[in-house]
């Protein structure tokens, strides 16, 4: 009888920690909403992978050191954000704000970054090998030692923005600031291409640079598509 009566005891208080742990689950897998995944970033939490921020507004927010791998953030404020060491791998930023944003040593490796507006936003040593920046807006954006290999800047706008020591040119390999190389399928298809003299690791067509880009080799940068404007 005694035994019986414990073992009921034992499987209901098994139940419970199960149910307990299964509602803690829940409770952080349900936020589906915009609205519940802001609510979740202010609070602190830094896994914020696949979340879905889409036209939100995180102006000033804080997420040093989250993880927003494969979050979309399409049309999200950012501005004056601090996001630095975020994991931002396989998002889709098209048309994020983040003018003035704090981007240091974030990774956006192989993210879609088209029409993204990084206005005076601070990417120092931000791993951007294979970002999709077409068209993004990087005027006066402080791209000191980032990574850029493979990355798309057609179009982008570089005006005024700063890459001293930014590893652009897999034939020209800065200090040990620069994050280093990802091993991905394209960088080995580019290396592949490379030992039979074809470089593919610059893409700067119609990229926008003026006097005041800093650590760029003018004539490299008109050889390779960028347009060349005065000064504003």
């Amino acid at each position: 009888m005694i035994n019986k009566q414990f073992r009921k005891l034992t499987t209901s208080i098994l139940f419970f920690v199960f149910l307990g742990a299964f509602s803690n689950l829940y409770a952080q897998g349900a936020a589906k909403t915009v609205e519940q995944w802001v609510a979740f970033a202010k609070s602190g939490k830094k896994d914020l992978t696949n979340a879905n921020f889409t036209g939100a507004n995180l102006e000033q927010i804080n997420l040093t050191g989250a993880d927003l791998t494969g979050a979309n953030l399409t049309g999200t404020n950012l501005s004056n954000a601090n996001l630095t060491d975020c994991k931002l791998y396989h998002c889709n930023l098209t048309g994020v704000n983040f003018t003035g944003a704090n981007l240091t040593r974030a990774n956006f490796l192989e993210t879609n970054m088209q029409y993204v507006n990084m206005r005076n936003a601070n990417l120092h040593q931000a791993l951007l090998q294979e970002a999709n920046l077409q068209y993004a807006i990087l005027f006066g954006a402080n791209l000191q030692a980032a990574n850029l290999l493979l990355a798309d800047l057609k179009s982008a706008d570089l005006q005024d923005a700063n890459l001293t020591n930014a590893m652009l040119d897999y034939t020209n390999t800065p200090n040990t600031e620069v994050p280093e190389m990802v091993e991905t399928e394209s960088l080995g298809k580019a290396l592949d291409l490379l030992e039979q003299n074809i470089n593919v690791f610059v893409r700067f067509a119609g990229a926008k640079i003026n006097k005041n880009t800093k650590g760029v080799d003018f004539m490299w940068a008109k050889k390779n598509g960028a347009v060349i404007l005065a000064a504003k």
